[in-house]
């Protein structure tokens, strides 16, 4: 593989994983929501703890492939 910026032979294929969790935005927090979730844990919390630990976790991984030259440090996705 050749380099795009400088010409060169001196190329590494890396594979990049993004990891990004979703969580509630400001929206959700302003709506009042924070304050039926907190009764909701008061009043419900063996099954509300049942159902946090059985939930799937709210995280998303995407993998893709840089290439970066050795000789000039220029990165450019495969």
């Amino acid at each position: 593989m050749v380099c795009r910026k400088c010409g060169s032979n001196n190329v590494n294929v890396q594979a990049v994983t993004i990891t990004k969790t979703k969580s509630h935005g400001l929206f959700y927090w302003l709506c009042f929501i924070w304050l039926i979730d907190l009764l909701i844990w008061i009043f419900l919390f063996i099954p509300r703890l049942i159902i946090q630990i059985c939930k799937k976790p709210r995280i998303t991984t995407k993998t893709h492939t840089d290439a970066i030259c050795q000789n000039c440090g220029y990165r450019w996705r495969v």
